[in-house]
């Protein structure tokens, strides 16, 4: 018996080409002429996402986190050391990478006068764990995380005492609420609050309206203004006035030479910064520390 042959019922779509023909035959013409280019279109698309993803497949997986040990060897990672007002103390900003910092860590001299910094450079790309691999490789240091609060203050303050920090920096031109809050956030978390009085005019106006004085203040000369303007000079006679109303520690940064550091110190400031000098780990990098702590007295 033979099998019944059954016939596709023809789509709409069908019927809807035959009307359009039958009307003028232009209109099919039209509208296969737009099929054919949006189908080399979408297949053009998925040539180049293939191209693109094989291309993908062959970069190498760019990882900027650490593995890092929960705490140091014998004790917490946050610890309540606490400058001493009769010292003078040489700051080294650890700004290029983890691995330099170790390095700068591992041959630095000991001494109580030396503190490490984890500059806003290291912060950017590590995180809170740049703080926290840094205090497992020098647990008995002095840590001052240079994050540069603007705002949240209670929140950056938590974040870097539970990271292992023992300072903590904010702008003196941030909210006097943002500086305030940050302060006694410090306080609360066993940190010393430092206020970096970088591009304010009149850092002693500032302090006169907070509500406690921080426990350092950092008169500070930027990179981009140390090397692109010759007007800016660094605010050494901001020293006296700011000590002699109120009770709190001086840092000066931006000068990196023995003759600045030099400068910062007869001047009466308590804490100098360097960060160029001891940028990258080299074999003459303890030399240069020891150099620069003779000139703190």
């Amino acid at each position: 018996m033979a099998e019944k042959i059954q016939f596709k019922r023809p789509s709409a779509w069908f019927f809807l080409g035959l009307i359009a023909f039958l009307i003028n035959p232009i209109f099919v013409l039209i509208a296969l002429i737009i099929f054919s280019q949006r189908k080399k279109i979408l297949l053009n698309i998925a040539s180049q996402t293939a191209k693109i993803n094989g291309a993908l497949a062959f970069l190498p997986v760019v990882r900027t986190e650490a593995k890092i040990p929960d705490q140091p060897a014998g004790g917490k990672l946050n610890r309540p050391l606490r400058l001493d007002r009769r010292k003078k103390y040489l700051q080294i900003a650890l700004n290029s990478t983890l691995a330099d910092a170790a390095a700068i860590i591992a041959v630095r001299p000991p001494s109580e006068r030396i503190i490490l910094e984890i500059g806003t450079p290291l912060l950017k790309i590590y995180g809170v764990q740049a703080v926290r691999q840094i205090r497992i490789q020098a647990p008995d240091a002095y840590l001052v995380a240079d994050n540069k609060c603007a705002d949240l203050a209670e929140r950056e303050a938590e974040m870097l005492a539970a990271a292992g920090a023992n300072a903590t920096t904010v702008l003196g031109v941030a909210p006097i609420e943002t500086i305030d809050r940050f302060i006694f956030a410090c306080e609360k978390n066993r940190l010393d609050a430092m206020v970096d009085m970088m591009n304010v005019a009149d850092p002693l106006a500032v302090l006169k309206r907070l509500k406690k004085a921080p426990a350092v203040v950092i008169l500070h000369r930027g990179v981009d203004e140390t090397e692109f303007s010759q007007e800016k000079t660094l605010p050494y006679y901001q020293i006296k006035q700011i000590k002699g109303n109120f009770k709190t520690l001086i840092a000066i940064a931006g000068g990196d030479t023995i003759k600045e550091v030099q400068q910062a110190i007869f001047n009466d400031a308590d804490i100098a910064v360097i960060w160029k000098s001891v940028y990258k780990a080299s074999d003459q990098t303890a030399a240069l520390i020891r150099a620069f702590l003779r000139e703190i007295k």
